[in-house]
């Protein structure tokens, strides 16, 4: 999904990514949502990779595999009028 301010609505943005994390109120009373996700990213030997999101749980090593972890934060501001994006940020942090 593309994330575009002054269009994208809160309904759209439920829809995509469910509930979020925290919800607050900046300065200026606008609605802010929080979501924050994990994800693990797994390469086999040969090549070939996947990426999986996982929202709990723990991870399993093999050999001739290779995991690392991501967390993803997305922060989006809504207009308390109008219930569409303000704007947004995200984040990802590899580990």
């Amino acid at each position: 999904m593309n994330v575009t301010p002054g269009t994208t609505t809160q309904a759209q943005i439920l829809e995509t990514f469910g509930a979020p994390n925290i919800v607050t109120l900046d300065g200026q009373r606008n609605e802010v949502w929080s979501y924050q996700r994990h994800a693990t990213v797994s390469q086999a030997s040969g090549g070939s990779s996947y990426f999986t999101v996982v929202l709990f749980g723990s991870g399993q090593y093999a050999e001739g595999f290779q995991q690392s972890q991501r967390t993803i934060t997305l922060i989006i501001k809504f207009d308390p009028k109008t219930k569409v994006v303000s704007d947004f940020h995200s984040r990802t942090s590899d580990f």
